[in-house]
């Protein structure tokens, strides 16, 4: 049978694998012969898989996916909504006032940046939301954007400004952590968009490039009159706490907290992005893959902070059951926040995590 060479973003549910996938530490992340699924997917990102080897006779989409999900309801509902409207709005004046300054800085070297306006373009987005769980709605959904780096880095800038309220960050410091995850990704503009595209495998030298990004970022801002962390957080979000990452394959306290939170707040967004063939990851499904995968790669004290809060948005929520079953989220386990105390329609209690046999779908 044939095979074809894909960018991990052209995966999809369905396709069956050709070949066994490994992390760039050489673990097993997805055998030979298994038939993709969103999990699997969304795993390809968590471990930064840039493409994979597929059968081709097995590269469509079953006809399911869309039901499968169990968000697409869900997220249309978000879409329609006044508030959805709104955030929109103000979301894409934002983002065209970040990308001209950006854009300046990268044209103009040694312009400064007008730090003030970016971290108030963002906290005033941020402040338009009432609650996490509404913010977290509204990324979910504001995705079908051209610019995709600016609006990841704004995402992610978003993320990090609740991120530092939850870790009770000084004032000051959760500005800088916001103009952090701004700027993390600043040096994929100086990556030819070819390569960030390209759907075939990159030849060692193009894969070279594309990570050498968080040093072209670094370079960028380095001598810029900005918090140091800030730069460290450009250079260093794609270091893991295992040595895993890079560029330079630090471990555990070598890497700044900066770096560490702006991290988490970037493989989460990226994690929960919507795809061509349906729409967003459920954000459960996102933290179960964290807390089986993620405690060594990331530092476990701001990962659980995240993901605990991360599952407490979600309280009251109304999810579907693999079983079929709606149900409401009562309450988050602690040791299993991917899986909480649910209460169908029937005012049945189930606690997933007791139950390994049943799933949360998607919210609805």
């Amino acid at each position: 049978m044939n095979t074809l060479r894909i960018n991990t973003s052209l995966a999809e549910p369905g396709m069956v694998v050709a070949e066994d996938i490994y992390s760039f530490s050489d673990q097993l992340v997805i055998g030979a012969g298994a038939v993709l699924t969103d999990r699997m997917i969304t795993r390809l990102k968590f471990y930064s898989i840039s493409d994979l080897l597929i059968t081709e006779a097995d590269s469509a989409v079953p006809e399911s996916t869309e039901t499968i999900t169990g968000n697409s309801l869900y997220i249309e509902q978000v879409k329609k909504s006044p508030d959805f409207y709104n955030f929109s709005k103000t979301f894409v004046s934002s983002l065209s006032s970040c990308k001209k300054q950006l854009d300046v800085v990268l044209e103009h070297p040694e312009q400064l940046l007008d730090t003030e306006t970016l971290i108030q373009d963002v906290t005033s987005l941020f402040e338009s939301c009432h609650n996490p769980s509404e913010l977290f709605d509204m990324l979910m959904c504001i995705r079908d954007l051209d610019d995709v780096t600016y609006v990841h880095s704004l995402n992610v800038a978003l993320i990090c400004n609740l991120f530092g309220i939850w870790l009770k960050l000084p004032k000051e410091e959760c500005r800088n952590l916001v103009l952090a995850g701004l700027l993390h990704d600043i040096g994929k503009k100086l990556v030819p968009k070819i390569l960030l595209n390209k759907p075939e495998k990159l030849t060692d030298e193009e894969f070279t490039t594309v990570r050498a990004h968080s040093l072209y970022g670094y370079n960028i801002l380095k001598d810029l009159p900005l918090d140091p962390k800030v730069k460290l957080a450009a250079l260093m979000h794609h270091e893991r706490c295992d040595g895993t990452g890079y560029p330079m394959g630090l471990m555990g306290d070598k890497i700044d907290s900066f770096a560490k939170i702006v991290a988490i707040a970037d493989v989460y967004d990226a994690m929960t992005a919507a795809r061509v063939y349906r729409g967003p990851v459920c954000p459960l499904e996102v933290i179960g893959i964290f807390e089986a995968e993620g405690f060594q790669k990331y530092d476990p004290e701001y990962l659980l902070t995240f993901l605990e809060n991360v599952a407490h948005t979600y309280l009251h929520h109304t999810v579907l059951l693999s079983t079929g079953e709606k149900a409401e989220i009562v309450l988050t386990n602690r040791g299993a926040l991917s899986r909480p105390l649910v209460r169908t329609e029937n005012n049945q209690f189930i606690d997933l995590s007791k139950q390994p046999d049943i799933a949360i779908l998607g919210i609805l």
